[in-house]
């Protein structure tokens, strides 16, 4: 962190960047979640600057930045960052300009290798143009014979690079299989692994910060997966605010393990304008106060407190009731609170 701030000062104000996931963060699909777009405004009007990442490879930024743009997203102040650019970045760092690599998946992915000085080669030209390695990314229209071709290249000796290996990808339909499950389909076929540049890893978040140009103690991760912002933030070395908006929920949160375990947690990207207290097991509330947390309303810091107490309680062998339809009412009884 840059600093304790104290009183009322809003939590970015300890930060000189923000990397902000998208997906469940900003937007659910065509839609923006509430206080997303005023906020997000408000903090690149503070001068923060902020780096959307995300996991997804298949479309290019400037697709994405539309998106948010048509969201009511401030023109300035933000950039996008993709999975298949830190792709890319990878196999710059190796490879020699204009080296040939299959590129699997979504435009995303040719457009990435092709701004890294590379270049992208399709399955059906492979024959006359031997590669050196290989990205593999998602895209709806990745076929049989691609997948193939990545295990066979893989065991020939390529680099093969995947841009993430999230097993599901949201849609409007519900969950669909995405790049880990296609990822993971090759290699029942092949002996090699692939080097991953996507969250939880720490590759995407360096390229990220580099986009912001700070370094780890003035930059804060925001997301809403605990496996993969989280995690991934804590394995970049940075703090981070995870946000209930999207997937994970206050459930998942209580039971996170201490490697997916977030520095701030709020309602909404709106907490990063309300003053920052950092969750520390046991720091809030004695742990035989978790009997009593059913009955709990309120304002965030008793959504600290939840979540607190119920880390001391595990991470002293205590147990904590994981009943779906408990935590459920714990959450909505604090939403409650908040918006009372």
């Amino acid at each position: 962190m840059t600093g304790e701030n104290t009183g009322d000062d809003p939590l970015i104000t300890r930060y000189r960047g923000l990397i902000c996931d998208l997906d469940g963060v900003v937007y659910r699909g065509p839609s923006a979640v509430p206080h997303a777009v005023e906020t997000l405004n408000r903090v690149t009007a503070r001068g923060v600057p902020v780096v959307f990442a995300t996991n997804n490879a298949s479309r290019p930024p400037e697709d994405v930045s539309d998106h948010l743009r048509g969201l009511g997203v401030a023109s300035r102040g933000w950039s996008v960052v993709t999975s298949s650019q830190a792709a890319a970045a990878y196999l710059a760092e190796l490879l020699g300009r204009g080296t040939p690599v299959f590129a699997v998946g979504g435009p995303g992915v040719a457009r990435a290798l092709t701004e890294a000085g590379l270049t992208p080669v399709r399955e059906a030209d492979l024959d006359g143009a031997p590669v050196e390695a290989v990205v593999q990314g998602l895209g709806t229209d990745v076929t049989w014979r691609e997948l193939a071709a990545v295990g066979r290249l893989a065991d020939a000796g390529a680099t093969w690079v995947a841009t993430n290996v999230d097993l599901t990808l949201p849609t409007s339909y519900g969950r669909a299989p995405g790049n880990g499950a296609l990822v993971a389909l090759v290699r029942t076929a092949t002996s090699a692994s692939p080097y991953v540049v996507g969250k939880p890893r720490a590759d995407l978040f360096d390229l990220a910060r580099h986009r912001l140009g700070t370094v780890h103690s003035e930059t804060l991760v925001c997301g809403d997966l605990l496996d993969t912002d989280i995690e991934g933030a804590n394995s970049a070395g940075l703090d981070s605010l995870f946000v209930l908006s999207g997937a994970s929920r206050l459930r998942d949160l209580a039971f996170a393990e201490p490697s997916a375990r977030p520095t701030y947690v709020a309602a909404d990207l709106s907490g990063l304008l309300a003053p920052g207290t950092p969750l520390r097991a046991g720091s809030e509330l004695t742990s035989d106060a978790l009997s009593r947390l059913p009955n709990t309303v309120g304002d965030d810091e008793l959504l600290r407190s939840v979540v607190t107490t119920a880390w001391a309680v595990r991470d002293a062998g205590g147990e904590v009731s994981a009943d779906d339809g408990l935590w459920e009412k714990i959450e909505q009884q604090l939403s409650r609170g908040r918006s009372a």
